[in-house]
């Protein structure tokens, strides 16, 4: 059916939901690991599909459903079966499935509970899909937790939530446990490009780009605002349409306005701005994009590689260097990294960006301007190639005595080197991967853009070995930046290893030192002392202010 079908349509999220494991976009473990379950009977009584909302989790639910009663299920339900076409036509009557976000109570849980000893009447198991289910009572939890423990050989539970730390710890304990992540821009950019091309409806490359930045990794949240784009115009997809409809700025209006910022001409900015308010722009997510900008300037700055920018293009990060030094953007990169990680807290988010491009304005520095290439056929870009010159001065610079830094030593990174296997590689690097689904997470955007650039050089049971430039490198050990990292991956992936990092200069020197090791020495253990994980305290509003915008505001005894 086509988006321009008048009889019980049906939005494009629902008409678009996947119908075959292969369909599913951004979960790819998680589906592996389902389809071999099913392959080698070994499928769990209790499931718990944890994620952000959009990712996914009711839609495997329902496909792992169907496959593990289908009768010729091989990678794929057959659906042709007698299970596979009752679920296809909506009335399987052993899949049953409850939406805890309205039917929360004791009675609603104790009415399945009650249906759990019958055997199924179809198919193989008898499968309950509770949707939210954080949202379920405590006195429905706990029916449910009987259950949970001895549940009959037939019956299977799919739990689905986008809250997990509210279900209860007992609940948790019984379930096998599939976090779901963001969705990756680029893999619902490509997604909404093959829905388009299907249903037959010119697109403008750039208009999908910017509905999947704004999706922020929700494939079900990208759909409905791509049906609400195509509500205003049914025949296309315009980039200016999309600015208009959801109140955004083009990128050549953001980047005049980050350089006015720069020109001492901050009456024009505050004009600029509210203008752009006036007409309906969106400024908290101006923020994001003015903060995407700078680090798209610095990534440039450092070795002048096209491929990598995202937001902006070559000639626009070189007009950027040419006015701002990178002292400046990394100063910029901070206070709009401030401003956006306290926007829940902020009602007036118009006054705080005012304040914090002032702020930005007249905390320039005279530190000389970051040299770049010069681009072919573009004469008005006149740069010196003092770039070299410019890192040996850095690297002479001393470091600022207030800033502590882990400098692990050669012979301790070697033996994480011989501690270090494969597999742990592999399933590290799975999670360095999904790193770009936080770069536009206002709290967590700092650690994509720390290790944006990098590699994962090499992974042992309690270390990380990263490698980037001597600043990357530097900026990671620093022992402030290198705990809050270690958080980090504890709370969002679980993964209890510290981080450090090397430059190419030490990475050949490492490899040239474990290649003396003897065999008979490699494998031994390594002692690797870890940040203990604690909750910071919440400042109060005073102190947020003072933090974010330091002496400039006066606050009232």
């Amino acid at each position: 059916m086509g988006y321009n079908g008048i009889m019980a349509y049906q939005v494009l999220y629902r008409t678009y939901r996947p119908a075959r494991f292969s369909e599913v976009i951004g979960q790819d473990y998680i589906v592996k690991t389902l389809i071999n379950a099913i392959k080698n009977k070994k499928v769990a009584h209790a499931y718990l599909f944890a994620g952000p909302r959009g990712t996914g989790k009711t839609s495997v639910a329902k496909l792992f459903a169907k496959a593990i009663n289908c009768q010729d299920f091989r990678e794929e339900p057959c659906d042709s079966c007698a299970n596979c076409r009752a679920y296809l036509e909506g009335n399987h009557p052993d899949i049953i499935e409850l939406d805890a976000a309205s039917n929360n109570g004791v009675d609603d849980v104790r009415e399945i509970i009650d249906q759990v000893p019958y055997a199924p009447l179809l198919g193989k198991y008898k499968v309950y899909i509770i949707d939210e289910v954080h949202m379920l009572s405590t006195a429905a939890f706990n029916a449910l937790l009987k259950t949970l423990e001895e549940p009959p050989a037939h019956v299977i539970f799919i739990l689905a939530t986008t809250d997990p730390q509210k279900v209860i710890p007992t609940v948790l304990s019984r379930c096998q446990r599939y976090n779901f992540s963001k969705i990756s821009t680029y893999e619902i950019g490509k997604r909404m490009e093959e829905i388009l091309n299907k249903e037959k409806i010119p697109y403008d490359k750039k208009a999908v780009e910017e509905l999947a930045r704004m999706a922020e990794g929700g494939m079900r949240d990208a759909l409905s605002l791509l049906e609400q784009c195509l509500s205003y115009d049914p025949n296309e997809v315009k980039l200016e349409d999309v600015e208009n409809i959801f109140g955004l700025t083009s990128v050549s209006e953001e980047v005049d306005l980050y350089l006015k910022v720069h020109d001492e001409k901050i009456s024009d900015v505050i004009e600029k701005i509210r203008r752009m308010y006036v007409r309906g722009s969106d400024t908290k997510r101006l923020a994001v994009d003015l903060l995407d900008i700078v680090k798209d300037a610095l990534i440039y700055s450092d070795e002048g590689k096209e491929r990598l920018l995202v937001r902006i293009s070559e000639l626009e990060a070189q007009k950027i260097l040419n006015a701002v030094s990178r002292q400046e953007l990394f100063e910029d990169a901070q206070d709009l990294e401030d401003l956006i990680s306290r926007e829940r807290q902020s009602q007036n988010f118009l006054t705080y960006l005012e304040l914090c491009l002032i702020k930005m304005s007249g905390s320039k520095k005279s530190e000389e301007k970051v040299p770049v290439k010069k681009v072919k056929e573009t004469p008005m870009v006149e740069v010196e190639e003092i770039k070299q010159e410019k890192e040996k001065e850095e690297e002479k610079e001393e470091v600022d005595p207030g800033i502590q830094v882990v400098d692990p030593d050669m012979d301790f990174l070697v033996s994480v080197l011989l501690n270090a296997n494969k597999d742990l590689k592999i399933a590290d690097q799975i999670v360095y991967n999904k790193l770009d689904l936080y770069a536009y997470d206002p709290d967590k955007r700092k650690f994509y853009q720390l290790l944006i650039g990098t590699e994962l050089f090499a992974s042992g049971k309690d270390v990380m070995i990263v490698c980037g430039n001597k600043t990357q490198a530097d900026n990671i050990n620093t022992r402030s930046t290198n705990e809050e990292l270690y958080r980090f991956l504890n709370k969002e992936f679980g993964i209890d290893k510290m981080v450090y990092a090397i430059d190419g200069s030490r990475k050949a020197e490492l490899i040239e030192r474990y290649k003396r090791v003897p065999k008979e020495q490699r494998n031994r253990p390594v002692y690797v002392e870890k940040y203990k994980i604690d909750e910071k305290k919440e400042m109060g509003p005073e102190e947020k202010l003072k933090d974010l915008f330091g002496d400039m505001v006066k606050v009232e005894e």
